[in-house]
């Protein structure tokens, strides 16, 4: 791989994209352990008897694999292709001229968050950096939106994706066990990942 290059993201880069193979496959996923009752904050609770609910994503091997298909049927390319028209801003990265991967982004204005909607990367193009590279565009992009944080939904199945974003500096905010409807993803957890962005610009000191 011999040159990156990295541009806005276009309409017509739909068909490129969806020829992209951007299933994954996974031996782990985090499971969520709910107790659901009161219980004793051991810190705490001899000073005031003060409780509190425990949560907690616990890492988990599964055997088989879980594989996930996201771009195996024409009616995936019609979802990129809403996706693109619905972009506020996004990027797509190539090598040697080859489409590798997209990162697709809007400003949600209420709160001043820039949230990805999606982050693909051709498997074969993956582990050299490029989701990273698509990444940090984004938050570069944000922060000219005078955007205070970069946001993004991910399920607890999608372990490989989890670890991604932990290594660029997302963390965990927010978790949901009841966000999906009926269907594929209603056993599913919504994992809700965040990253505070620094300023866009940095105001200097006066001179003395």
């Amino acid at each position: 791989m011999d040159h990156i290059e990295v541009r806005a993201v276009h309409v017509s880069d739909a068909v490129a994209l969806h020829e992209l193979d951007f299933d994954f496959e996974t031996d782990r996923i985090y499971t969520l352990q709910v107790r659901n009752r009161l219980l004793p904050n051991h810190v705490n609770a001899e000073e005031d008897g003060r409780v509190a609910f425990a949560f907690e994503l616990v890492e988990t091997a599964v055997d088989p694999p879980l594989y996930k298909n996201f771009h195996g049927s024409e009616k995936s390319l019609g979802k990129i292709k809403d996706l693109l028209r619905l972009t506020e801003g996004g990027f797509v990265a190539l090598t040697d001229g080859k489409m590798a991967g997209g990162i697709f982004l809007t400003v949600e204005d209420h709160s001043s968050v820039a949230r990805i909607q999606s982050l693909i990367v051709g498997r074969q193009f993956q582990r050299y950096g490029i989701g990273s590279l698509l990444l940090s565009c984004a938050s570069d992009w944000a922060r000219k939106q005078k955007c205070w944080a970069l946001v993004l939904e991910t399920q607890n199945t999608n372990y490989p994706a989890i670890q991604f974003y932990l290594r660029n500096g997302l963390e965990i905010w927010s978790i949901n066990q009841h966000f999906y409807p009926p269907g594929d993803l209603s056993h599913e957890v919504a994992i809700f990942m965040g990253k505070r962005l620094s300023c866009a610009t940095e105001t200097s000191s006066p001179s003395p």
